[in-house]
């Protein structure tokens, strides 16, 4: 550990959080250095401003560490100190992450978030707690962890993970489940991707699975969008579905042939 933090002077006043607020935006003339903004974050009051300043403090990369880890030490687990580390890119912040995970309560999800660029290195029951806890924040939280480690994974392992929120009553969890799985190919996950879509689905899931299908782009999941037209026939998803098979190109002359035959 390099630098030490210097001491907190008290709380900023307004009009100078105002000022502080109004040099950030002249950053590119006047920047701050690590050691005014490791300075000034303890003692400012506004979360958006603390927030702000922990940005242009984890922005300055591996080496604002030194900088960070003595606040996280004096300050205890905060929003912008979750923030700070998880755009750092340091080993170290990492691992401060973690220690703080067991005990993070409602600030969790965030820790898990920040998590996300490490997502290769987290054991993976870290990333099954997030999908198992029920709230939307730590699911999300939970993918983005996932999405690091689905190409290691069996096809049935992902789907293990991420069919309980395939099911989940939130149009924002299924989305961000959907377009997690499109980056694979195999016949289970097809499978999984074409159940959701039905005029009957949350808002947006319907769609989404749609494109997903488009955006695989192989024979398999033209035959999977090719068994949906019967279905989706006068439907409000019949347009979108027809978008996704025209914009087959590599199969369009197989495409055409099914249809006509």
């Amino acid at each position: 550990m390099g630098t030490a933090v210097a001491s907190v002077s008290g709380l900023l006043s307004p009009l100078e959080e105002a000022a502080l607020s109004e040099r950030l935006g002249r950053w590119r003339r006047q920047p701050l250095s690590l050691e005014e903004l490791s300075n000034l974050l303890p003692r400012v009051c506004d979360p958006s401003l603390a927030l702000s300043l922990a940005e242009r403090l984890g922005m300055a990369g591996p080496e604002a560490i030194d900088w960070i880890l003595p606040l996280c030490q004096s300050q205890g687990i905060t929003r912008p100190l979750i923030r700070a580390l998880g755009i750092c890119h340091h080993p170290q912040a990492c691992e401060q992450l973690l220690a703080w995970l067991p005990n993070a309560g409602e600030l969790e999800p965030e820790v898990l978030e920040a998590l996300g660029c490490w997502g290769n290195l987290i054991d993976i029951t870290i990333i099954e707690d997030a999908l198992r806890a029920p709230g939307q924040s730590h699911r999300l939280a939970g993918l983005t962890l996932l999405t690091f480690r689905n190409r290691s994974l069996e096809a049935s392992e992902v789907l293990r993970l991420t069919t309980p929120l395939l099911e989940d009553f939130r149009s924002e969890v299924v989305i961000a489940t959907i377009k997690l799985l499109q980056r694979r190919n195999e016949p289970v996950v097809l499978e999984a991707i074409s159940s959701r879509i039905s005029p009957d689905a949350l808002p947006g899931v319907a769609e989404t699975a749609l494109q997903a299908l488009g955006c695989i782009g192989s024979l398999e999941s033209c035959q999977h969008l090719l068994a949906l037209r019967s279905q989706l026939a006068g439907t409000v998803l019949e347009e979108p579905l027809e978008r996704q098979l025209k914009a087959q190109i590599r199969h369009r002359a197989w495409i055409e042939q099914a249809i006509n035959a």
